[in-house]
């Protein structure tokens, strides 16, 4: 179950219909209690029955058909269980989130203390406790891949028009997930960016010591940021792109997903303390805004740590290092770009990002979060067509520690445009720009001016950069593929992989 929480924004203009973040699913009154009310069901699939694990000499995880096949199992070694089952909202498992909000089918009601989750089916199953339908299943002495077919957290046994997959296997102490998401939604309304759960992570609440690095020197071993109970439900930001949970003695799991600086934290409970079963949790959860389309399709990789929280870190460091500035290319897909008010031509993406200007005061075009020092990218480049009634566009910039994108006058700079529908590379000079120049960046925006005329037109975007080239390189990695054919690699939607021999060429994030 959840606490419903609400995204407030500071800004007026990030107040927009239907703007929700992803929600946590812990319900006030189960964190009073010690034992679970959940009851497993019996699994969809017969082949698949109750709890699957793999293990090697240092960690096992596992997934339960109980569950919808939702990651309900991480230990150490001949440890005990780390991850939360009190419900069926718990555990480690992917929750998709979009519009409309309220969301009903079928005549049935969300259940009164979640009407404001909107479209939601996640991994594991709803509130009632129906677990989602597991369509496929496959375990090898290294490989458990799973088919679900989730269910609305809201609502009494109704399925959501998706599919959850993912691909788990051991690597030492980490374990490596490959997650796919597809929509087949009936309803082809577009509706604008939401926060994902692509994890969410509850454990147990002996693990309940947070940890993020939110300063201004990434990847120099700087101290990082521990939060302790109590820990209210809500957004951070690390500057560094991972988070973990851990006990009093710092052992627990770290999560890391490439690139991403979109998080959310809580605890939920006073006990600080309990198995598998009881209410007490930690939780943490990477929570990209995403717009999803009617037939969208999305895949990625995330990965989780089990260990001390120096190895954890460690680990991290040992990752590829994120850009250091804008470096997009809107070629066949968003790239975690999303919108707010406005909508685009919609997916598949096919070579730029189409977006209708209609409100000049709501339509808002924003970047993943990141994190770049505006004094290394004193000049972007924006390759972009305009049909609009204004001769200028707005960027805007938000810090990492700002709440929310303040939109003062130190924070934007209008640059002129061509509003003759050709494409053209427009230099956005930020070189005299105090406000950039000694700021770090944790967010951009493009916007018509809310100052100017009245706008009804478009803008098609097909790369942001640091040169009047483009984007350096194509984004893509080279991983080596596990043994086994149901293991895709990381390949942004639309991206097909190159195969050769045991290697694939794929495109990153």
């Amino acid at each position: 179950m959840r606490i419903l929480s609400f995204r407030l924004c500071v800004s007026i203009w990030l107040v927009t219909i239907g703007a929700v973040s992803a929600q946590l699913r812990t319900a006030p009154s189960s964190t009073k209690g010690r034992v679970g009310t959940y009851t497993p069901h019996d699994p969809a699939v017969t082949a698949f029955s109750g709890l699957q694990t793999i293990q090697n000499d240092r960690i096992m995880v596992g997934v339960d058909s109980r569950y919808g096949g939702a990651i309900t199992y991480l230990s150490f070694a001949n440890g005990e269980n780390m991850v939360n089952n009190f419900d069926l909202g718990r555990q480690v498992q992917v929750g998709l989130y979009s519009g409309p909000n309220p969301y009903t089918e079928k005549g049935k009601q969300p259940n009164p203390n979640w009407t404001g989750l909107g479209w939601n089916p996640i991994q594991a199953g709803d509130v009632y406790g129906n677990p989602s339908d597991i369509l496929a299943f496959r375990k090898e002495a290294n490989l458990l891949y799973v088919k679900t077919h989730p269910r609305h957290f809201a609502l009494n046994d109704v399925l959501g028009e998706s599919y959850i997959e993912h691909w788990i296997r051991l690597e030492n102490n980490v374990v490596k997930v490959h997650a796919k998401v597809t929509l087949f939604r009936s309803d082809q309304t577009k509706y604008e960016g939401r926060q994902q759960e692509m994890p969410c992570i509850y454990l147990n609440g002996n693990y309940h010591n947070i940890y993020a690095y939110t300063g201004n020197k990434p990847f120099l071993n700087d101290g990082l940021t521990q939060i302790r109970p109590p820990i209210g439900f809500g957004d951070i930001h690390p500057t560094e792109p991972w988070m973990a949970s851990t006990d009093d003695r710092g052992f627990g799991v770290g999560l890391f997903s490439e690139n991403s600086y979109d998080w959310k934290k809580g605890y939920f409970g006073t006990d600080l303390a309990g198995d598998e079963f009881t209410a007490d949790a930690s939780y943490i959860a990477n929570t990209p805004y995403i717009v999803f389309d009617h037939n969208f399709t999305h895949e990625w990789d995330y990965e989780m740590v089990v260990g001390h929280i120096t190895d954890i870190r460690r680990y991290m460091y040992d990752k590829p290092r994120p850009e250091t500035g804008p470096n997009y290319r809107f070629d066949t897909s968003r790239k975690g770009w999303h919108y707010f008010n406005a909508v685009d031509s919609g997916w598949p993406v096919q070579g730029n990002l189409t977006v209708q200007l209609t409100n000049k005061q709501r339509d808002l075009i924003q970047s993943p979060n990141v994190f770049w020092q505006g004094s290394s990218n004193p000049k972007l480049y924006l390759r972009a067509a305009f049909q609009t009634q204004n001769t200028a566009f707005r960027l805007s910039w938000r810090k990492p520690d700002d709440a929310t994108l303040y939109r003062t006058e130190d924070q934007y700079i209008d640059f002129p445009i061509i509003n003759d529908g050709q494409f053209h590379t427009y230099e956005i000079d930020l070189s005299n720009k105090q406000g950039w120049l000694n700021a770090n960046i944790g967010l951009i925006e493009f916007r018509p001016p809310p100052n100017g005329p009245d706008v009804n037109g478009w803008v098609k975007m097909e790369w942001l950069a640091t040169s009047t080239n483009g984007p350096k390189g194509n984004n893509n990695s080279v991983v080596v593929v596990p043994n086994d054919p149901l293991a895709p690699a990381v390949c942004e939607p639309g991206i097909a992989p190159v195969s050769v021999q045991k290697i694939r060429l794929i495109h990153g994030h």
